[in-house]
């Protein structure tokens, strides 16, 4: 005769089958933030643009501000060229 399952395995179990059923949304989720993300790091590139545009038109000529909006742009574009290749890696 088989051996009954216990109750808690039927559980086990179930809850295995529910995390196996979630993992497309899970997946599909992380993508749409890597998304979102990526999008918000372009709108700050953008702003950046217009930021060393205006300092460059500023009087007195302010050498350090333009070099640190430059700097910041930069940084920002490594950023983005980083979460695409995630993105392209990862989905």
């Amino acid at each position: 005769m088989e051996e009954m399952k216990k109750y808690k395995d039927f559980l086990k179990a179930g809850k295995e089958k529910l995390d196996e059923l979630k993992i497309p949304f899970q997946v599909r989720k992380a993508s749409k933030q890597l998304e979102k993300e990526i999008i918000e790091i372009e709108e700050k590139i953008a702003t950046m643009e217009l930021d060393i545009q205006e300092a460059k038109g500023e009087h007195p000529f302010n050498l350090d501000k333009i070099l640190n909006a430059i700097d910041n742009k930069a940084i920002q574009e490594r950023k983005l060229k980083q979460a695409n290749e995630l993105m392209k890696e990862l989905f």
